[in-house]
Protein backbone atom coordinates (compact mmCIF):
# COMPACT_ATOMS: atom_id res chain seq x y z
CA UNK A 1 0.00 0.00 0.00
CA UNK A 2 1.86 3.25 -0.67
CA UNK A 3 1.99 6.23 2.11
CA UNK A 4 -0.54 8.02 0.30
CA UNK A 5 -3.13 5.56 0.19
CA UNK A 6 -2.18 4.83 3.64
CA UNK A 7 -3.57 8.05 5.11
CA UNK A 8 -5.82 8.34 2.51
CA UNK A 9 -7.39 5.19 4.27
CA UNK A 10 -6.83 6.20 7.93
CA UNK A 11 -9.00 10.11 6.84
CA UNK A 12 -12.19 7.81 5.51
CA UNK A 13 -11.94 5.82 9.19
CA UNK A 14 -11.53 9.04 10.70
CA UNK A 15 -14.34 11.00 9.15
CA UNK A 16 -16.40 8.16 10.29
CA UNK A 17 -15.41 7.39 13.58
CA UNK A 18 -13.71 10.42 14.71
CA UNK A 19 -10.71 9.89 17.23
CA UNK A 20 -6.75 10.35 17.53
CA UNK A 21 -6.31 8.34 15.04
CA UNK A 22 -5.65 10.95 12.27
CA UNK A 23 -2.98 12.52 14.08
CA UNK A 24 -1.08 9.49 14.40
CA UNK A 25 -1.51 8.72 10.46
CA UNK A 26 -0.44 12.36 10.25
CA UNK A 27 2.86 11.09 11.93
CA UNK A 28 3.22 8.36 10.25
CA UNK A 29 2.93 10.24 6.79
CA UNK A 30 5.69 12.13 7.79
CA UNK A 31 7.97 9.20 8.56
CA UNK A 32 6.91 8.02 5.34
CA UNK A 33 8.34 10.70 3.37
CA UNK A 34 5.20 12.60 2.76
CA UNK A 35 5.49 16.06 3.66
CA UNK A 36 3.36 20.00 3.61
CA UNK A 37 3.23 22.64 6.06
CA UNK A 38 -0.72 21.87 6.92
CA UNK A 39 0.50 18.20 7.69
CA UNK A 40 3.33 18.70 9.97
CA UNK A 41 0.99 21.32 11.60
CA UNK A 42 -1.42 18.35 12.02
CA UNK A 43 0.97 15.92 13.35
CA UNK A 44 1.64 18.10 16.01
CA UNK A 45 -1.90 18.38 16.50
CA UNK A 46 -3.48 17.22 19.89
CA UNK A 47 -6.17 14.93 20.55
CA UNK A 48 -8.01 17.71 22.84
CA UNK A 49 -7.75 20.45 20.03
CA UNK A 50 -11.42 21.59 18.60
CA UNK A 51 -12.67 18.82 16.28
CA UNK A 52 -13.31 22.07 13.72
CA UNK A 53 -9.45 22.79 14.01
CA UNK A 54 -8.20 19.25 13.44
CA UNK A 55 -10.83 19.03 10.40
CA UNK A 56 -9.36 22.24 8.90
CA UNK A 57 -5.91 20.58 9.31
CA UNK A 58 -7.12 17.62 7.42
CA UNK A 59 -8.54 19.30 4.25
CA UNK A 60 -5.42 21.29 3.91
CA UNK A 61 -3.39 18.58 4.54
CA UNK A 62 -5.05 16.46 1.38
CA UNK A 63 -5.30 19.48 -0.69
CA UNK A 64 -1.43 20.33 -0.39
CA UNK A 65 -0.25 16.66 -1.01
CA UNK A 66 -3.06 15.98 -4.13
CA UNK A 67 -5.08 13.68 -1.97
CA UNK A 68 -8.89 13.61 -2.46
CA UNK A 69 -11.24 13.90 0.67
CA UNK A 70 -12.80 10.78 1.42
CA UNK A 71 -16.10 11.99 1.39
CA UNK A 72 -16.89 11.30 -1.91
CA UNK A 73 -15.96 8.03 -4.04
CA UNK A 74 -12.32 8.30 -5.22
CA UNK A 75 -12.07 4.87 -7.39
CA UNK A 76 -10.37 6.51 -9.59
CA UNK A 77 -7.52 7.59 -6.67
CA UNK A 78 -7.46 4.06 -5.05
CA UNK A 79 -7.39 2.39 -7.96
CA UNK A 80 -4.19 4.51 -8.86
CA UNK A 81 -2.50 4.08 -5.00
CA UNK A 82 -2.75 0.31 -5.14
CA UNK A 83 -1.29 -0.48 -8.47
CA UNK A 84 2.64 -1.43 -8.29
CA UNK A 85 2.81 -0.35 -11.85
CA UNK A 86 1.40 2.17 -13.63
CA UNK A 87 0.89 2.49 -17.21
CA UNK A 88 3.35 3.97 -19.86
CA UNK A 89 2.06 6.52 -22.96
CA UNK A 90 3.71 6.41 -26.07
CA UNK A 91 2.54 8.08 -29.09
CA UNK A 92 3.22 7.90 -32.71
CA UNK A 93 2.29 9.49 -36.18
CA UNK A 94 2.82 6.60 -39.08
CA UNK A 95 1.53 7.17 -42.85
CA UNK A 96 -1.33 5.48 -43.88
CA UNK A 97 -3.24 3.74 -47.48
CA UNK A 98 -6.34 5.37 -46.52
CA UNK A 99 -5.44 9.43 -45.49
CA UNK A 100 -2.15 10.48 -45.15
CA UNK A 101 -1.31 9.93 -41.80
CA UNK A 102 -2.70 8.65 -38.03
CA UNK A 103 -1.45 9.07 -34.62
CA UNK A 104 -0.71 5.57 -32.99
CA UNK A 105 -1.76 5.16 -28.98
CA UNK A 106 0.99 2.84 -27.33
CA UNK A 107 0.00 2.07 -23.56
CA UNK A 108 2.78 -0.79 -22.50
CA UNK A 109 3.85 -0.80 -25.86
CA UNK A 110 0.95 -1.81 -27.07
CA UNK A 111 -0.40 -0.11 -29.99
CA UNK A 112 -4.42 0.50 -28.68
CA UNK A 113 -5.96 1.96 -32.03
CA UNK A 114 -5.47 -0.68 -34.01
CA UNK A 115 -7.25 -2.73 -30.69
CA UNK A 116 -9.74 -0.32 -31.01
CA UNK A 117 -11.81 1.18 -33.82
CA UNK A 118 -8.62 -0.07 -35.98
CA UNK A 119 -6.59 3.33 -37.39
CA UNK A 120 -5.63 6.25 -35.36
CA UNK A 121 -7.01 9.80 -35.94
CA UNK A 122 -5.30 12.08 -37.87
CA UNK A 123 -3.11 13.69 -35.64
CA UNK A 124 -4.22 17.10 -36.58
CA UNK A 125 -7.43 16.02 -34.87
CA UNK A 126 -6.17 15.74 -31.81
CA UNK A 127 -3.02 17.73 -32.00
CA UNK A 128 -4.36 21.08 -33.26
CA UNK A 129 -4.47 23.77 -32.31
CA UNK A 130 -3.43 22.32 -29.09
CA UNK A 131 -2.88 18.77 -27.90
CA UNK A 132 -6.59 17.91 -26.77
CA UNK A 133 -4.87 15.38 -24.77
CA UNK A 134 -3.47 17.47 -22.08
CA UNK A 135 -7.20 18.74 -20.70
CA UNK A 136 -9.57 16.71 -19.13
CA UNK A 137 -12.85 15.60 -20.91
CA UNK A 138 -13.58 13.14 -24.25
CA UNK A 139 -10.79 12.38 -26.83
CA UNK A 140 -11.40 10.79 -30.17
CA UNK A 141 -8.46 8.18 -30.15
CA UNK A 142 -9.40 6.01 -33.45
CA UNK A 143 -11.65 5.66 -36.51
CA UNK A 144 -12.62 2.88 -38.66
CA UNK A 145 -10.16 1.23 -40.95
CA UNK A 146 -11.52 3.08 -44.02
CA UNK A 147 -10.77 6.65 -42.31
CA UNK A 148 -14.03 7.23 -41.64
CA UNK A 149 -14.81 8.52 -37.97
CA UNK A 150 -18.17 7.57 -36.76
CA UNK A 151 -18.79 4.08 -38.18
CA UNK A 152 -16.54 3.17 -36.12
CA UNK A 153 -15.23 4.88 -33.01
CA UNK A 154 -13.15 4.63 -29.81
CA UNK A 155 -12.64 7.41 -27.83
CA UNK A 156 -11.01 8.18 -23.84
CA UNK A 157 -12.47 10.30 -21.31
CA UNK A 158 -9.84 11.96 -19.89
CA UNK A 159 -9.71 12.55 -15.96
CA UNK A 160 -6.85 14.15 -13.95
CA UNK A 161 -6.57 13.71 -10.44
CA UNK A 162 -3.28 14.61 -8.39
CA UNK A 163 0.12 12.99 -9.62
CA UNK A 164 -2.50 10.86 -11.86
CA UNK A 165 -3.98 10.99 -15.46
CA UNK A 166 -6.67 8.29 -16.11
CA UNK A 167 -8.10 6.99 -19.42
CA UNK A 168 -11.49 5.24 -19.44
CA UNK A 169 -12.08 4.41 -22.99
CA UNK A 170 -15.50 4.61 -24.84
CA UNK A 171 -17.55 2.77 -27.11
CA UNK A 172 -14.70 0.30 -29.21
CA UNK A 173 -12.62 -0.40 -25.97
CA UNK A 174 -9.17 -1.77 -26.44
CA UNK A 175 -9.33 -2.79 -23.06
CA UNK A 176 -11.74 -3.11 -20.17
CA UNK A 177 -9.87 -1.76 -17.29
CA UNK A 178 -9.10 2.16 -16.66
CA UNK A 179 -5.85 3.17 -17.87
CA UNK A 180 -3.91 5.00 -15.17
CA UNK A 181 -0.36 6.95 -16.13
CA UNK A 182 1.86 9.19 -13.55
CA UNK A 183 1.30 12.78 -14.99
CA UNK A 184 4.78 13.57 -14.96
CA UNK A 185 5.63 10.63 -17.93
CA UNK A 186 2.68 11.77 -19.61
CA UNK A 187 3.56 15.40 -19.60
CA UNK A 188 6.44 14.53 -20.94
CA UNK A 189 5.10 12.12 -24.01
CA UNK A 190 2.70 14.75 -25.09
CA UNK A 191 5.26 17.19 -24.96
CA UNK A 192 7.61 15.36 -26.68
CA UNK A 193 4.98 14.68 -29.61
CA UNK A 194 4.18 18.40 -29.52
CA UNK A 195 7.99 18.93 -30.59
CA UNK A 196 8.49 15.93 -33.04
CA UNK A 197 7.87 17.38 -36.62
CA UNK A 198 9.59 14.90 -38.66
CA UNK A 199 7.07 12.98 -39.92
CA UNK A 200 5.49 16.45 -41.84
CA UNK A 201 5.73 16.75 -45.45
CA UNK A 202 5.91 20.65 -46.46
CA UNK A 203 2.14 20.66 -47.17
CA UNK A 204 1.52 19.49 -43.17
CA UNK A 205 4.21 22.02 -41.96
CA UNK A 206 2.64 25.20 -43.52
CA UNK A 207 -0.96 23.72 -42.27
CA UNK A 208 0.42 23.29 -38.56
CA UNK A 209 2.31 27.09 -38.74
CA UNK A 210 -1.28 28.81 -39.80
CA UNK A 211 -3.71 26.49 -37.48
CA UNK A 212 -1.37 27.32 -34.64
CA UNK A 213 0.29 30.88 -36.20
CA UNK A 214 -3.17 32.42 -37.13
CA UNK A 215 -5.02 34.96 -35.24
CA UNK A 216 -8.22 33.98 -33.72
CA UNK A 217 -9.51 36.38 -31.64
CA UNK A 218 -9.47 38.59 -34.91
CA UNK A 219 -11.18 36.02 -36.71
CA UNK A 220 -14.29 35.02 -34.49
CA UNK A 221 -14.46 39.03 -33.95
CA UNK A 222 -15.71 39.10 -37.39
CA UNK A 223 -17.56 36.08 -37.79
CA UNK A 224 -15.24 33.64 -39.38
CA UNK A 225 -14.32 29.81 -38.23
CA UNK A 226 -10.97 28.50 -39.23
CA UNK A 227 -11.13 25.22 -40.78
CA UNK A 228 -8.75 23.21 -42.39
CA UNK A 229 -5.58 23.54 -44.52
CA UNK A 230 -4.16 21.76 -47.18
CA UNK A 231 -3.02 21.28 -50.64
CA UNK A 232 -5.11 21.88 -53.35
CA UNK A 233 -6.38 18.13 -54.58
CA UNK A 234 -6.31 18.85 -58.27
CA UNK A 235 -3.19 21.32 -57.83
CA UNK A 236 -0.42 20.11 -55.65
CA UNK A 237 1.42 24.02 -56.03
CA UNK A 238 -1.75 25.71 -54.29
CA UNK A 239 -2.09 25.86 -50.69
CA UNK A 240 -5.32 25.89 -49.61
CA UNK A 241 -7.22 27.59 -46.11
CA UNK A 242 -10.81 26.49 -45.58
CA UNK A 243 -12.79 28.89 -43.39
CA UNK A 244 -16.87 29.73 -42.74
CA UNK A 245 -17.65 33.13 -42.66
CA UNK A 246 -21.09 33.87 -42.05
CA UNK A 247 -22.18 30.84 -42.76
CA UNK A 248 -20.55 30.30 -46.34
CA UNK A 249 -17.79 28.03 -46.83
CA UNK A 250 -14.69 30.11 -48.04
CA UNK A 251 -11.36 29.25 -49.56
CA UNK A 252 -8.04 31.35 -49.73
CA UNK A 253 -5.33 30.06 -52.15
CA UNK A 254 -1.98 30.47 -51.51
CA UNK A 255 0.68 29.65 -54.30
CA UNK A 256 3.74 27.90 -53.42
CA UNK A 257 6.34 29.32 -55.89
CA UNK A 258 8.85 26.87 -54.77
CA UNK A 259 8.41 28.50 -51.22
CA UNK A 260 9.44 27.04 -47.70
CA UNK A 261 6.40 26.13 -45.71
CA UNK A 262 6.87 28.74 -43.23
CA UNK A 263 7.28 31.34 -46.30
CA UNK A 264 3.52 30.02 -47.39
CA UNK A 265 1.94 29.99 -43.64
CA UNK A 266 2.81 33.39 -43.10
CA UNK A 267 1.34 35.21 -46.43
CA UNK A 268 -1.56 33.18 -45.56
CA UNK A 269 -1.45 34.32 -42.01
CA UNK A 270 -0.75 37.65 -42.65
CA UNK A 271 -3.77 37.80 -45.87
CA UNK A 272 -6.30 36.37 -42.49
CA UNK A 273 -4.88 39.19 -40.35
CA UNK A 274 -6.95 41.62 -42.73
CA UNK A 275 -10.56 42.61 -42.60
CA UNK A 276 -12.44 39.41 -44.31
CA UNK A 277 -13.69 41.87 -47.21
CA UNK A 278 -9.65 42.62 -48.06
CA UNK A 279 -9.19 38.98 -48.65
CA UNK A 280 -8.79 37.69 -52.15
CA UNK A 281 -10.84 34.28 -50.58
CA UNK A 282 -13.60 32.77 -53.10
CA UNK A 283 -16.99 31.45 -51.95
CA UNK A 284 -17.50 27.85 -53.10
CA UNK A 285 -21.06 27.03 -51.24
Amino acid sequence: MSRELRLYEAVARWDVEGGPEVITAACQALIDGLDSPALRDLASASAHDDASDIRELVIETLQEIGVPYPSSPQPKFVLAAQRSTVDVLRLAVTPTDVSDFQLEVYVNDVEMTSEGAGLGMDPFDVLMPVNRLASDGRVPIARCDCGNYGCGVTDVAITREGGWVYWEWLVEKPMERVVVFAAEQYDAELARMDADHAWETPERAAARLVMTGVDREHLAAHGVELGWARNDFQNPERFQVFLTVGGRNTVLDVAWRGRRPDEVAREACAILARHPREWPARFTF
